[in-house]
């Protein structure tokens, strides 16, 4: 996004078409993704500062909203429906990598 802006997109065009409804079309989801619709998958992300001013707030993230999920932009912890700590990833643990 912040290329596309450097090369003279406005924010408004990249955040609100490539983003997200061009985004969708391009991999075939239009129909469930992409736009804000009836039917339609809506996760969200919140930032704190606003993107139109300037594209790099789009780093700013507060919190995502990932199917049905709260999570805290920093910590990555769930926030609701339950508030739970993100798992230790595998790499941060001793115990070896695990197998498929």
């Amino acid at each position: 996004m912040w290329l596309l802006a450097s090369g003279g997109m406005s924010n408004h065009d990249v955040l609100l078409r490539v983003a997200t409804i061009n985004s969708a079309r391009a991999i075939a989801c239009a129909q469930d993704l992409g736009s804000i619709e009836t039917g339609k998958m809506a996760d969200l992300i919140v930032l704190d500062k606003n993107p139109l001013i300037d594209i790099r707030n789009t780093n700013s993230i507060r919190c995502v909203m990932k199917n049905g999920e709260l999570i805290d932009g920093e910590t990555l912890d769930q926030m609701w429906p339950q508030k739970k700590a993100l798992p230790a990833p595998w790499w941060l643990s001793d115990k070896p990598a695990p197998r498929k």
